[in-house]
């Protein structure tokens, strides 16, 4: 749920009409993509806003350090 929060906040994903996805629509998304059942998508965001400062992103920052060991990985700088 934290990468459709982070999307949702980000207002980076828009219809065609150029106006931000509404968070339902993007959990509805990642539940068809990943074969996923979110459930209800107001209170899942709210809990990922509620977690304390040291646990607010645990998930993302776990995919930012495998990407950053695959980088080390093949030696890029």
């Amino acid at each position: 749920m934290e990468m459709v929060s982070g999307l949702f906040l980000s207002k980076d994903i828009v219809y065609q009409n150029g106006k931000p996805a509404y968070l339902v629509d993007l959990a509805k998304a990642f539940e068809w993509l990943f074969n996923i059942k979110i459930g209800d998508c107001y209170q899942k965001h709210e809990d990922v806003i509620k977690r304390k400062p040291g646990k607010l992103t645990g998930f993302l920052n776990g995919l930012v350090e495998l990407i950053k060991k695959e980088h080390d990985k093949k030696g890029y700088r």
